[in-house]
């Protein structure tokens, strides 16, 4: 196993030293911007460095630019006798400690503490495969191949006026990809999002290309709409496959000729808007169902961004798990809570159906409810059970992982039935509490169990009887 990398940046510091008696591999860098420019063999650990006495401004930018590099990284600064309006600037920069002593042994004793206390940090780098471009794409973070080729395309297309079309999962970010591409594409208007699937049949063609006055009933007075809004910049069509036909004809009119009329107008205007539209769902399949218009796909299809599902970039989980739960708690103002090796594994082997999304949410509850003692796998299935309400989706999902994952050809028969068994018990007993409200005793009776097995098995299941109660 290797040993954690620790980088350094210590003015006037020898190479020997207390430091040098850690169970770590010490990188020792001259200068403090080679922190940000050097390509190291592996993800550091951890960074320490010295602040800079008589540029506390130069030091806090540093923090800046490092917690920015390497989100999942602590930072410590070394700042003997330090001002607390300093240390304060330091802290808000991001640093995760300011040691105060002279003496190396205290920043030494600091630097085992901090190690101590990364439990998922190890295991996210052993599924990282490196790169020297660090975690941050705009407001998206990932250490996948995948993502970083997805990154890098978006970087290409966005000075074009290139429609693109991005295809994913609920949950996947689709929105912050389309807001990167229109970020880096210089375009001087606006970024507007519109939700195909939100606005009413009746309305969209108003919504998107606004009316005049007593164009319909209701309308007192002219409206300018999305498109309209959009000009010069960006239109973001999300859930583009939810759009209604008559709709679909007058945005693939507005492709064709740069052109929209408003309701009720006979008057054309230019447009000069960029697409960038959205779908969870495949267009080639509604395509062939006759569900969506094939001339307006083609036009829409033009840069096609398909953006993986959490569950197949397994580096990430670690890496969004960290920066979620940091943040929350920096955020509510409470303590980072601490996993034990089968809250990690738990973590990594479920598949999150709802994406990033799941687990932002997932990761907040998990910090509001959290325990003064190190959180287990049986923690992790009872905060994800109890997470939002699930869709029929993510129910669907669940049941069928079950038996994706329980089946292992090396294990026994009774081995690879146990996590169905188990999974079918506990929904066949939240059923019955269901039926009979939560009353333990009629549900034990209707089950053919006693009430001290039921009650045993709803507190391994961590099923909680209150629920069902009207």
């Amino acid at each position: 196993m290797q040993k954690p990398l620790i980088v350094c940046c210590l003015q006037g510091r020898s190479s020997k030293g207390v430091l040098q008696t850690l169970d770590c591999e010490l990188l020792r860098l001259p200068a403090a911007e080679q922190l940000l420019t050097t390509e190291y063999p592996r993800p550091p650990r951890l960074f320490v460095l010295q602040a800079l006495p008589q540029d506390h401004d130069a030091t806090r930018a540093l923090i800046v630019s490092l917690r920015s590099q390497w989100p999942l990284t602590d930072v410590l600064v070394w700042a003997p006798q330090a001002e607390g309006g300093t240390v304060r600037t330091y802290f808000q920069a991001g640093a995760h400690d300011v040691v105060l002593q002279r003496q190396e042994s205290k920043l030494a004793d600091v630097i085992t503490a901090t190690l101590e206390n990364q439990k998922f940090l190890p295991r996210m780098h052993d599924l990282t495969r490196q790169r020297s471009k660090g975690a941050r794409f705009e407001s998206m973070l990932s250490r996948s191949t995948e993502m970083w080729d997805l990154f890098e395309l978006c970087t290409r297309v966005a000075p074009t006026d290139a429609t693109v079309l991005i295809v994913g999962e609920t949950g996947t970010g689709k929105e912050l990809l389309a807001r990167a591409v229109h970020r880096r594409s210089e375009r001087e208007g606006r970024f507007v999002a519109a939700n195909c699937a939100s606005i009413p049949a009746d309305l969209i063609n108003s919504e998107l290309f606004g009316h005049e006055k007593g164009a319909f009933t209701g309308a007192d007075r002219a409206k300018k709409g999305l498109v309209m809004h959009a000009n010069k910049g960006t239109l973001f069509l999300d859930e583009i496959g939810d759009m209604p036909p008559e709709a679909q004809q007058c945005l693939l009119r507005m492709l064709q000729e740069k052109r929209i009329r408003p309701v009720g107008s006979q008057v054309e205007a230019e447009i000069d808007v960029r697409i960038v539209a959205a779908t969870n769902v495949l267009l080639d399949e509604a395509v062939r169902d006759g569900k969506f218009r094939e001339d307006l796909f083609y036009r829409l299809d033009v840069i096609r961004v398909n953006v993986p599902p959490l569950r197949q970039r397994p580096e990430d989980v670690f890496l969004l798990f960290g920066h979620f739960t940091k943040r929350l708690a920096k955020h509510y103002g409470l303590e980072s809570p601490t996993f034990t090796d089968s809250f990690l594994d738990a973590l990594l082997e479920y598949e999150w159906p709802g994406n990033v999304r799941q687990l932002e949410n997932f990761s907040e509850r998990l910090v509001l409810e959290r325990t003064q003692s190190a959180l287990t796998a049986r923690d992790f299935d009872k905060l994800r059970n109890t997470n939002l309400v699930e869709t029929p989706q993510v129910r669907e999902h669940n049941k069928q992982s079950v038996w994706r994952k329980s089946v292992d050809p090396a294990l026994s028969l009774q081995e690879n039935l146990d996590p169905v068994m188990e999974e079918l018990e506990r929904e066949y007993l939240q059923a019955k509490l269901k039926l009979h409200a939560g009353r333990v005793s009629e549900t034990a009776e209707e089950a053919g169990i006693s009430r001290r097995t039921l009650l045993r098995k709803m507190k391994q299941y961590g099923i909680d009887k209150q629920k069902f109660k009207s």
